[in-house]
């Protein structure tokens, strides 16, 4: 590795402490380093397509903005938790300097993530964009359902009444997804998984997705306002009909692992019971 970039958040002040650490520590092997302060889905793209790997201090939010930035060049990241939840993160704090010189040398695996592109189309106009951890269209401001026409392959699936619906990973598949009462993905499957929010009918149930699948929402005109969000970042309000369409990108985001590829199941009961 000849160019790594450092980015971290502002807060806790320790990540901006382990971050100049860093820097020094990389510097004294030789590495050409740049460290940046974010904020969410500021922009860093230019020096990422320059740079051998990315070290993110922050949580999985942080992880998730850069991610997206990092797909079009395949930059792989080296994530450091200074979050609450930690799931896309691969070191704590207390850990980092004990263990980079061991990604430094190449002993590694990559972890490579399925990633979402989405393109919405309302209001006259088009959006397209990319998501690591989920694509969700939900109710807006006024307390009115959403009224879905689902495609899949431009076959007709269903027609959803719901507060929304999502879209997610495998990777995702522990967020908004479950908490909807989605099925848990093991990381590397590739396929998606689509889950109506709050649906109307008990026999609207989250169904995974082959990972090639083309995935349509068509909302009706009777609907209330609507918002959609990829991995609850990226937010786009709109209004009446409109159409969302889902698809794997061929980007993916690539993690730097040492950790067994088994530990997930262990993580998996830290993570969500607390442990």
């Amino acid at each position: 590795m000849k160019r790594i970039g450092i980015v971290y958040r502002a807060h806790p002040p320790a990540a901006v402490a382990l971050a100049a650490t860093l820097e020094g520590v990389l510097q004294r092997h030789g590495i050409v380093t740049w460290k940046q302060e974010v904020e969410r889905d500021h922009e860093i793209a230019s020096v990422i397509a320059e740079s051998d790997l990315i070290i993110v201090l922050g949580g999985d939010g942080t992880i998730l903005s850069v991610a997206r930035q990092c797909a079009g060049d395949g930059t792989p990241i080296l994530g450091v938790n200074f979050g609450h939840v930690g799931f896309l993160t691969e070191l704590e704090p207390d850990q980092v300097i004990a263990e980079l010189p061991h990604y430094l040398a190449g002993d590694y695996w990559v972890d490579e993530r399925t990633m979402l592109a989405g393109v919405l189309r309302a209001n006259g106009q088009q959006q397209s964009f990319l998501a690591l951890n989920d694509i969700v269209v939900a109710r807006g401001a006024e307390p009115r359902v959403i009224r879905f026409i689902i495609r899949i392959d431009d076959a007709y699936y269903a027609s959803v009444t719901a507060d929304g619906m999502i879209v997610a990973t495998a990777t995702g598949s522990t967020a908004y997804n479950l908490a909807a009462g989605g099925p848990i993905l093991y990381p590397s499957v590739q396929g998606m998984v689509m889950t109506p929010i709050a649906p109307h009918l008990a026999v609207d149930r989250p169904l995974v997705l082959d990972p090639r699948a083309r995935v349509e929402w068509e909302l009706t005109g009777n609907s209330g306002s609507a918002v959609l969000a990829a991995d609850g970042q990226l937010i786009w309000p709109f209004e009446g009909e409109a159409t969302v369409t889902i698809t794997t990108s061929p980007h993916v985001t690539r993690f730097l692992r040492r950790r067994s590829r088994n530990q997930f199941y262990q993580v998996l009961t830290e993570k969500l019971r607390g442990r």
